[in-house]
């Protein structure tokens, strides 16, 4: 052991300084940062990023579809792979679980160097040698009112496990639809903005030719490029929205936010229809079909076999037992010499065998059973009214998600004919100021309203298509991503 001890190398943080002065491994003081200098074996984050990796992936010169991102990002996404790992280690939680239903066989081999004196008159005897025990030892539980409820504890966390990985999957596809669709309506408002840019550079163009011509004057003029320089500061401003964004939808893509994506213009993106349903109805639906709802139901029923658990201390437990191996002697007479004394090395060797039924039964443990049947119990109401929580929030979720669908479905008509009217206006009011009729605050304001329209009509897009994926979020109907589309 003192050999192996020697050869056994440690980091030398752990050196034997530390061992007696441990605090001089800890920052010096409470306002002050830890300075790594000195030690060794400190992690490094320069060979743990793997995410510029993940940008090679995608495709260059492809306008990415919806469908596209989703499949990638649930590759490509940390979190999918914690659930997913998570999901492993319950599964092979059951199987340690299971395992109690077979045998298990140990080996074990012990020795040593012993010396024994014997006491005798006229003579001394030392006996002294060496003894190996080698052996093999079965244990076979053959019955245990506990192991039936502990497989179902475990069976009932494995599937709480699994429908986690199905909400976790949805949780990413809905991240990644809501960056998607804010990324495209930030897009989208970097064109309007543009298009306002050109219209007030326009407006202060015709402005200052009419100031040349003596038809308008110094103030009008001002105010026009006011107009026209607002309207670039709201073109930079839309264009740092869209960093943002990209920076949002890369994060859940897994991917660095440096990455030119190249996709479709929200217009391109076609609309949701109405939803036939009641709110009730997909209500229902969601407290059907949501996994994670399920997962906390399974968790409800591992509580109850946790309890079953707690009751089954109060019955015996019987289990089946053997042991098999060698014993190996070696011993000779250690005062006097062995040839002189009449003593030869003796040794010996002499099979070990045996087996046993043995039952254990704690009568009594201080009330130690009672209190874990009521703790279990405890636990369970716990986990109920965790359950009775859920359900109230994915009533509210899904209401407002309803609502908010409805509601944007009505703001969209609402937007398109805002639009429509405020072009008109702007047009109209445009030819007016031509003509000397309109004058320049009429028509700085009919430009302006024409541009809020436009970004009226570009969130009214945008919240319908994340109304409804809202919608399909909450109730918990989304399956593969194709599949990702409003209730019909």
């Amino acid at each position: 052991m003192l050999i192996l001890q020697g050869c056994a190398t440690e980091p030398e943080l752990f050196r034997v300084t530390e061992v007696i002065d441990p605090l001089k491994s800890a920052p010096v003081n409470h306002f002050q940062g830890w300075n790594k200098e000195g030690f060794t074996d400190v992690p490094s984050l320069k060979t743990t990023l793997v995410v510029p990796q993940a940008n090679m992936l995608l495709k260059t010169g492809h306008s990415h579809q919806l469908t596209e991102l989703i499949d990638f990002g649930l590759r490509q996404n940390p979190l999918t792979r914690k659930a997913w790992e998570e999901s492993r280690a319950a599964a092979a939680g059951l199987g340690i679980a299971e395992s109690a239903w077979l045998p298990a066989l140990e080996a074990q081999i012990s020795g040593g160097y012993w010396r024994t004196p014997f006491p005798t008159p006229g003579t001394a005897i030392a006996l002294a040698g060496s003894t190996v025990y080698p052996t093999l030892h079965l244990s076979w539980t053959l019955f245990d009112r506990g192991r039936t409820p502990e497989i179902e504890r475990a069976a009932q966390q494995l599937f709480a496990s699994n429908l986690m990985v199905n909400r976790n999957l949805q949780d990413v596809t809905y991240q990644i639809q809501q960056n998607y669709y804010n990324l495209l309506a930030a897009r989208a408002r970097v064109t309007a903005a543009e298009m306002t840019l050109k219209q007030s550079t326009r407006n202060a163009d015709a402005i200052g030719a009419q100031l040349a011509n003596g038809l308008a004057t110094r103030p009008e003029h001002l105010l026009a490029i006011q107009d026209q320089a607002r309207s670039a500061y709201e073109l930079q401003e839309a264009r740092g929205q869209v960093m943002q964004k990209e920076a949002a939808l890369a994060q859940e893509l897994g991917i660095r936010p440096d990455h030119a994506l190249e996709l479709q213009t929200l217009d391109a993106e076609e609309l949701p229809p109405d939803s036939e349903q009641s709110a009730d109805e997909i209500i229902d639906v969601a407290l059907q079909q949501r996994p994670d709802l399920a997962a906390r139901l399974a968790e409800l029923r591992a509580r109850d076999a946790e309890i079953r658990k707690a009751e089954a201390t109060y019955w015996p437990q019987f289990s089946l037992g053997a042991d098999g191996g060698w014993k190996l002697w070696n011993y000779y007479n250690a005062e006097n010499n062995s040839e002189q004394s009449g003593y030869q090395d003796v040794k010996t060797s002499q099979p070990l065998l045996d087996g046993y039924l043995q039952m254990n039964w704690n009568i009594f443990e201080g009330f130690a059973g009672v209190n874990t049947i009521k703790q279990a119990e405890a636990k369970r109401n716990a986990a109920q009214a965790t359950f009775d929580a859920l359900q109230l929030k994915i009533i509210k979720e899904t209401w407002k998600a309803y609502a908010d669908f409805k509601t944007s479905v009505r703001k969209r008509e609402f937007a398109l004919a805002m639009l429509k009217a405020s072009e008109n206006a702007y047009e109209g009011a445009l030819k007016s100021y031509e003509h000397g009729i309109a004058t320049v605050i009429e028509l700085i304001t009919a430009e302006r309203n024409l541009a809020q329209a436009r970004y009226t009509d570009i969130d009214s897009r945008s919240s319908l298509l994340l109304a409804a994926a809202s919608l399909v979020y909450a109730n918990g109907t989304a399956g593969n991503p194709p599949d990702a589309a409003p209730i019909p």
